[in-house]
C-alpha cells in the first residue's frame, strides 16, 4: 500500500494528498484491509506527512457503516445520500453519528443518477411547482441536503455553464435547519410519487460495467423505470434507441445469468432477475429473416 501511495503521489508531482480514501468500502472490503492491516498503513502515511485525512468512500448498510466508523480514526468518509435514500446505505442516522465524531461527510448521487431531476413523474414536478417556492427540481434535492447540519459537502456532476451558476447560488443560500416543515411535505410527498413508479433503484453508477456480454444494465434500468415514470412510450423509445439500433444489440436478452454484475453494485440489486422484467416488458420472440436477427419491441 504504501508503495502504491508513493506511485500515486510521484504522478500527481506533489508530495502528500489531504484527503486519501479507501474506495468503496463495504463489509466484505473492511475484513480485507483489517487482514491487510491498514490502520497502520494510515499511521504511518499520516506520520510521514503524506497523507493528512485519512477517509472512505461507502456503499453499504448501516451497520456495515457503524462497524466502519468504528473501526478507525477517520477524518472524512463519503456516502451516497439524496431525499430517496435517508434510510439506505449509510442513511440520515448514520451520518449524524459522524457529525457527532466530528468526521466530515461527502455527499455522492444528490440527484440519485438524474432520477430526481430528468426522471420526476409529472405529478412529483406539479407538488414542486405548486409549493411556491419557484425552485427547480435540482434545487429542491441540494437545498435537502444542505438542510443536515452534518453534510460538508455536495458533490454535482455538471455539464452546463447554467447548472454550475445554480448550484453554487443553492450552495451559498442553503443553510443546515433552514427547511421549513411545510417544504418537507413538499419533498415526502415527492418521494411518495417517485416510490410509487420506481421499479428498480439504480443511480446509473455503472460499477457493474462493463458486461462481458455487452449487456447495457443501467441504460436497461433507466429505459424500464421510465417506462412506468413516464409513460410506455418513453420508456420504449429509450429502450429501442439505446440498445436494439446500435450496431452491437446490448439489450437484456443477451445476458448470460454470470452474476458479474450483481457483486459489483452497490445498491444491491438483484440485476439478473430485474433484467428478465425489462426484457419482459419490452421485447417479444426474436424474428430471424435471412442473415438478420430481429428482436420486436413492445
Amino acid at each position: 500500500m504504501m508503495r502504491l501511495l508513493d506511485e500515486q503521489l510521484e504522478k500527481l508531482q506533489t508530495d502528500h494528498v489531504d484527503f486519501y480514501l479507501l474506495h468503496a468500502m463495504n463489509a466484505s472490503r473492511l475484513e480485507k484491509m483489517r487482514q491487510l492491516d491498514y490502520p497502520s498503513f494510515l499511521k504511518e502515511a499520516v506520520a510521514a506527512g503524506k497523507i493528512r485525512f485519512p477517509s472512505f468512500s461507502f456503499h453499504d448498510n448501516f451497520d456495515a457503516f457503524l462497524e466502519l466508523l468504528n473501526d478507525y480514526d477517520w477524518k472524512m468518509c463519503q456516502v451516497q445520500m439524496n431525499v430517496l435514500d435517508g434510510d439506505r446505505q449509510a442513511t440520515l442516522e448514520g451520518i449524524r453519528l459522524a457529525g457527532e465524531r466530528g468526521i466530515g461527510v461527502v455527499v455522492m448521487e444528490p440527484l440519485r443518477g438524474g432520477k430526481l431531476v430528468n426522471m420526476l413523474p409529472e405529478s412529483a414536478k406539479k407538488i414542486m411547482a405548486d409549493s411556491g417556492r419557484g425552485w427547480t427540481p435540482a434545487e429542491w434535492s441540494f437545498r435537502w441536503l444542505f438542510n443536515q447540519p452534518e453534510v460538508t459537502v455536495v458533490l454535482s456532476g455538471m455539464n452546463s455553464l447554467q447548472m454550475v451558476e445554480e448550484n453554487c447560488r443553492t450552495a451559498s443560500e442553503a443553510k443546515a435547519g433552514s427547511m421549513t416543515e411545510a417544504d418537507l411535505d413538499v419533498l415526502k410527498q415527492v418521494t411518495g410519487k417517485i416510490r410509487e413508479k420506481e421499479k428498480v433503484g439504480c443511480t446509473g453508477c455503472r460499477y457493474c460495467m462493463p458486461c462481458p456480454k455487452n449487456v447495457d444494465i443501467p441504460g436497461i434500468f433507466a429505459a424500464y423505470n421510465r417506462r412506468f415514470s413516464d409513460g410506455s412510450f418513453s420508456g420504449l423509445k429509450d429502450y429501442f434507441m439505446g440498445t436494439t439500433l446500435r450496431k452491437d444489440y446490448t439489450g437484456a436478452a443477451n445476458c448470460i445469468r454470470c452474476g458479474k454484475c450483481e457483486a459489483r453494485c452497490p445498491q444491491g440489486i438483484s440485476i439478473r432477475e430485474e433484467l428478465v422484467r425489462a426484457k419482459n416488458a419490452f421485447e417479444t420472440p426474436i424474428y430471424k429473416v435471412g442473415s438478420k436477427v430481429f428482436r420486436a419491441v413492445m
